[in-house]
């Protein structure tokens, strides 16, 4: 494959990703190596910005390929009559066609960007934006103008939680309601033998009060630390580190220099055994997990700009990207995750509904509207048309009221 067909390849791979103006910028670069690229004219021809570079496109398309339906179909579109075809040479084969057509029917910035000649604002523009409020952003301003938010602070490595963090929080989580039923249970066999006789009153009320306090301070501030570490705070996990240290000391020191203690009959040997051998599993399973999960915790500084990851294609998972950075507060980074979703699933009226919420959180009213009414064009649902209906009226009404003001 020569080089030429690699950066077409890339550049087909970008637009059907919608990354429309990577697409443009492989596909000029190709058209000026070699103006007689049959396929690369097409594409460009749904890459650029004005019905002027399309029909050039398209009939420098015709021009090498007088055949090619799909550029006499867009230059309809235009209201550009191609001319009449002349009869196949017998002598020349058509050259088979090598790479899938065009997904968008020559309507590629309709289908991907559908705001593109409609609206100038920062969405057009070639800015960075804040990525909380989408606002305009320089690399020196140190909080975003608007929203006031910090440009520069440390993000988590791994944007979702890993499977080694979930189960440690659910290991702890188990651990506390453990905790729990040991302390109640213990209480309720020192009490037995309290009324038995077995153990002296006095003894008995002092070794109840020790044990609610006990579970009065601890069991508290454990399931707090979980629930820090379900938040990945940094402290959190560090503190959590601290505990299980001192607790391995604890039980080694106590292990080794403890006096030996006697056999009473109170408490079964078996018993002893098994919660011995309960503790030091739980105590290893607590260092595994924590140990794995260490990488939840990492943090690195970053620009806080608006800028989705070019490696993902799949509209799901860009989709369930955006609600990650909007549950974060990152409206702006959350748009464009939802923009790349829709170029890859256009039909999506779910996705496309989210994206017209973010548009209306951001401050676009003008984008929000026109979104609605792609999923309301898209949806089957009557109720959904319904509620979308009303969705446009409310912010058509927002609109009037801004432009009043």
């Amino acid at each position: 494959m020569t080089e030429s067909d690699q950066l077409l390849k890339i550049a087909i791979q970008a637009a059907k990703a919608g990354e429309r103006e990577k697409a443009h910028q492989l596909l000029m670069k190709i058209v000026e190596q070699d103006e007689a690229n049959e396929t690369a004219w097409l594409w460009l021809s749904g890459t650029v910005k004005t019905k002027e570079d399309r029909q050039v496109c398209l009939e420098n398309v015709l021009a090498i390929n007088p055949h090619n339906e799909i550029a006499k179909k867009g230059l309809k579109k235009l209201g550009v009559v191609p001319q009449a075809s002349p009869a196949p040479s017998p002598e020349k084969e058509a050259k088979p066609e090598q790479w899938d057509q065009p997904v968008y029917d020559l309507v590629l910035p309709e289908a991907n960007d559908p705001h593109k000649p409609k609206f100038q604002d920062a969405w057009s523009s070639s800015a960075n934006l804040c990525a909380y409020c989408a606002e305009p952003v320089q690399r020196s301003d140190r909080r975003c103008p608007k929203c006031r938010r910090k440009m520069v602070g440390k993000e988590p490595v791994f944007p979702n939680r890993t499977q080694y963090l979930q189960n440690w929080i659910v290991f702890r989580s188990i651990g506390h309601v453990l905790f729990l039923l040991e302390t109640i249970l213990f209480y309720l066999v020192v009490a037995e033998y309290a009324s038995s006789g077995l153990i002296v009153w006095e003894e008995f009320k002092l070794i109840r009060m020790r044990l609610w306090t006990t579970v009065v301070i601890n069991l508290p501030i454990s399931v707090g630390l979980t629930v820090a570490l379900y938040f990945r705070q940094v402290w959190a996990y560090w503190l959590a580190m601290l505990a299980i240290i001192l607790t391995i000391l604890l039980t080694i020191g106590l292990a080794i220099w403890s006096p030996p203690v006697p056999l009473t009959g109170l408490i079964p040997a078996w018993q002893i055994v098994l919660v011995s051998i309960f503790s030091i599993v739980y105590l290893v399973l607590n260092v595994y997990f924590a140990v794995m999960a260490g990488g939840d915790f990492q943090r690195e500084k970053r620009w806080r700009i608006a800028v989705a990851d070019d490696r993902i294609k799949d509209p799901l998972v860009l989709d369930r990207a955006g609600k990650l950075f909007s549950q974060r507060g990152m409206w702006a980074t959350a748009v464009l995750y939802w923009q790349r979703a829709v170029g890859r699933a256009p039909g999506n009226v779910a996705i496309l509904r989210r994206l017209a919420d973010g548009y209306a959180r951001l401050g676009f009213p003008e984008r929000s509207i026109d979104t609605l009414r792609q999923a309301q064009e898209k949806t089957l649902d009557p109720k959904t048309r319904q509620t979308l209906s009303r969705q446009i009226e409310l912010m058509n009404q927002k609109l009037a009221q801004q432009s009043e003001s």
